[in-house]
């Protein structure tokens, strides 16, 4: 029988060219591509390629460009690019695509998409936390971006950036739902309706995260496999880090197989505090 242990040298060969692959990929996600000719580039046959990427990733290259692909296209939407022109420029060749499972794959049609660029209003409020300075918004639907920082400026400036073609309003709605996070963070039930969108691959893994308990973790192999995806482990760490309402979907409560912390978008020392509040409530 086959090992399928590798030693470190084995394995450090195997991420490198998993590496090489997705730099590839999102290089240019509209490139015509196959598994014959990725395993041409990077001169190993298609079906180690194919096998290296899985046990490395957790999903196929082609499931990768696909990732990738419906992530140039709503960044292409969110520019206020015609659906037919976004979708060439991510490389789709049929409109059929985006309309077929669109709500899957967007969280919305792409036209409704494309209106939360360009002429979408984003109403937003800014306050303090336990975590610092935050900042909530919202449309008309629901919360669609939580950030935490040091300067109402730069979480606002980065709010313009998430959403170049929108307008972007104060609002008293935006400060009632950053007060409800507020009571969110301090144990109380609170209704946060949310208005977000991603891959399918993303809201799966969203969803799992709000099955962890308050005051438990899990590690992100353990989300991959609430999933029914248990090689996806590198994946769901992406899609933890793509969460764009932290603290609502508590990413914060994912963590390596080693016990360590890993990453998170908001800083570790408040993923840290985050834990630290809720596994010990009563020293919050």
């Amino acid at each position: 029988m086959e090992s399928t242990i590798l030693s470190r040298g084995e394995s450090g060969r195997h991420h490198e060219l998993v590496d090489m692959v997705c730099a590839y990929i999102k290089a240019d996600p509209a490139r015509k591509v196959t598994l014959a000719d990725l395993g041409a580039r990077f001169g190993v046959s298609p079906f180690y390629l194919q096998k290296t990427f899985v046990e490395v990733m957790g999903i196929s290259p082609r499931r990768y460009l696909e990732e990738c692909r419906v992530t140039v296209f709503k960044l292409r939407l969110s520019r206020g690019e015609p659906v037919l022109v976004a979708l060439r420029g991510a490389g789709y060749a049929s409109h059929s695509w985006a309309y077929k499972d669109s709500r899957v794959k967007l969280g919305m049609t792409p036209a409704d998409y494309k209106a939360g660029g360009r002429g979408a209003l984003i109403m937003y409020a800014t306050g303090d936390s336990t975590l610092g300075r935050m900042l909530v918004a919202t449309t008309e639907y629901g919360i669609c971006a939580v950030d935490v920082g040091d300067d109402d400026d730069e979480l606002v400036a980065a709010l313009g950036r998430e959403y170049p073609n929108a307008k972007l309003a104060k609002s008293r709605r935006a400060a009632l739902l950053l007060e409800g996070v507020n009571r969110h963070l301090r144990g109380q039930s609170v209704r946060l309706p949310v208005d977000i969108n991603g891959t399918d691959f993303q809201l799966r893994v969203w969803m799992a995260l709000q099955l962890i308990p308050l005051g438990e973790t899990r590690t992100y192999s353990e989300v991959a496999e609430m999933i029914g995806e248990p090689r996806a482990v590198r994946a769901v760490a992406n899609a933890c880090g793509s969460n764009p309402v932290p603290l609502i979907i508590p990413c914060h409560r994912v963590i390596r197989k080693d016990g360590t912390l890993g990453g998170y978008g908001l800083g570790v020392h408040r993923k840290s505090a985050l834990l630290a509040k809720e596994t010990r409530p009563e020293k919050a």
